[in-house]
């Protein structure tokens, strides 16, 4: 996979905005209206709906091709889909949560929510629409997972720059550290911008109107997300535009990322992008749907999760994961041992961190894969590193249950 700055392509998202009822602006409101639309009509037929949108009831006039662009990006959000070739409309489980949550004018239950469905999203898109380019199609992103934790790395905030000329070119997870390095060392010397060239000739256009759309959906119209135009840390010929998240909603992102409700229990010294899951992949669309739109834990059953313990064993920081509480093994060969758990639960863990398994009191393992499973679920592939050689100082953290 290139590095991110050599690939010449760049993040497509849907273009239409995010549905957000919290916020007075007439955009936002459409948004919200418009998926009202599809969820008055769950089980409904799609058809039924585009003649509404064309008819003198409808609150404004939409097309057929406005309708589908709008189906795709509640499809994107994880709120609505309807299957190729079929005619009906189904709102997924999540979406029937999204719109409680607006209806009950629970906003902290909505952001949370919404943030747990965009960072599902896999840059790939669904079965179907693969043709955007090779990029996409290969591409293992999460990108709005990618983008907030890029942004906790880099001082809760990124440049309109920044993203379009390192962000937006991120396809893999392998390369989202040298990103995140990248961008600190522009930040110190932003004189060598121009060693970060633009992944197109023209701004203006589809690449300009996709990563607003971008900026749009990670901050689910502007209600995550703030924007200043305050500074010219670029220099007069780039955008002032710089996105922040907001300090009210900053815990419940770190929280949608991994972290602890209270970050002293799960702050790790891995950053947010060596965190990253790799994307799952899809052959078919009902199972895409399925994951991208199955419930959202409840913040307070979230917060309940067990997070592991750690112990330091050769002057290390090791994870010590009991079996039944913070993973289930999947497979085991010559090569290693694939476990599997929760999301939240193994909120802490990144790719070369060392862990210790309550079933194993002879080895421990070296993390080489993190791979979403599910939409709440994380893959953890394990090689064998370094023998155990006294396991006493770590039994009391498996309460004696280890074999």
């Amino acid at each position: 996979m290139p590095e991110p700055l050599q690939i010449k392509d760049f993040w497509k998202v849907n273009s239409y905005g995010y549905p957000n009822p919290f916020s007075s602006d007439p955009n936002s409101q459409e948004a919200w209206a418009t998926f009202r639309s599809f969820y008055d009509r769950d089980q409904g037929s799609y058809s039924s709906l585009k003649a509404f949108w064309e008819s003198s009831r409808a609150p404004r006039k939409l097309d057929s091709h406005a309708v589908e662009s709008w189906k795709a990006a509640f499809e994107e959000f994880g709120l609505v889909y309807v299957i190729s070739r079929s005619d009906t409309i189904t709102i997924t489980p999540a979406g029937k949560q999204f719109h409680d949550a607006a209806e009950q004018r629970d906003e902290r239950d909505f952001v949370w929510i919404g943030l747990n469905l965009l960072f599902r999203y896999p840059l790939q898109g669904p079965p179907r629409g693969r043709g955007r380019s090779a990029a996409h199609g290969d591409a293992d992103i999460l990108p709005y997972r990618f983008l907030h934790s890029a942004m906790r790395d880099l001082g809760d905030y990124f440049w309109w720059t920044e993203l379009e000329r390192i962000l937006c070119r991120v396809f893999s997870t392998s390369v989202a550290r040298s990103a995140i390095h990248a961008i600190r060392y522009l930040r110190a010397n932003p004189s060598e911008l121009e060693r970060y060239p633009l992944p197109v000739d023209k701004r203006k256009g589809a690449f300009y109107n996709s990563l607003n759309q971008i900026a749009n959906h990670a901050g689910m119209n502007h209600l995550v997300l703030e924007q200043d135009d305050e500074s010219e840390h670029y220099g007069p010929n780039e955008s002032r535009r710089k996105h922040r998240i907001k300090r009210d909603y900053l815990s419940l992102v770190s929280f949608a990322l991994g972290d602890s409700t209270t970050p002293t229990d799960c702050g790790g010294n891995a950053m947010y992008v060596d965190r990253l899951p790799t994307a799952p992949t899809f052959t078919e669309e009902q199972a895409y749907f399925d994951y991208l739109g199955a419930a959202v834990p409840s913040l307070t059953a979230t917060g309940a999760a067990a997070a592991p313990k750690t112990a330091t064993l050769a002057r290390d920081t090791v994870f010590v994961l009991k079996s039944g509480e913070h993973f289930v093994s999947v497979s085991v060969d010559d090569r290693g041992k694939v476990v599997q758990g929760k999301t939240l639960t193994l909120c802490r863990i990144a790719r070369n961190h060392r862990v210790i398994l309550s079933t194993d009191a002879n080895w421990t393992y070296l993390v080489v894969g993190k791979d979403l499973a599910g939409p709440s679920t994380v893959r953890l592939s394990l090689r064998r590193a370094r023998p155990i050689t006294n396991i006493g100082p770590i039994e009391t953290l498996f309460g004696g249950d280890h074999a």
